[in-house]
């Protein structure tokens, strides 16, 4: 196993472990988020071709509706 960074608190991944798996991990929503790797956006097209690599910082931002 291989630990990355997910929202401040390391975690432990497979090697090979996509973003787009990740997310399905964190997350029950497929619309109103926002993924950045070592603070680079993604777009959600290029969730499942980006793979972690050990210390990657992973955050991933839900939008909430509010006021």
């Amino acid at each position: 196993m291989e630990s990355v960074w997910v929202n401040g608190a390391a975690v432990d991944v497979p090697p090979g472990k996509s973003v787009a798996e990740l997310i399905a991990e964190y997350s029950d929503r497929a619309t109103g988020i926002a993924v950045a790797v070592n603070q680079n956006v993604l777009t959600k097209a290029e969730w499942a071709q980006t793979t972690l690599e050990p210390g990657d910082r992973v955050e991933i931002v839900s939008a909430t509706q509010g006021g």
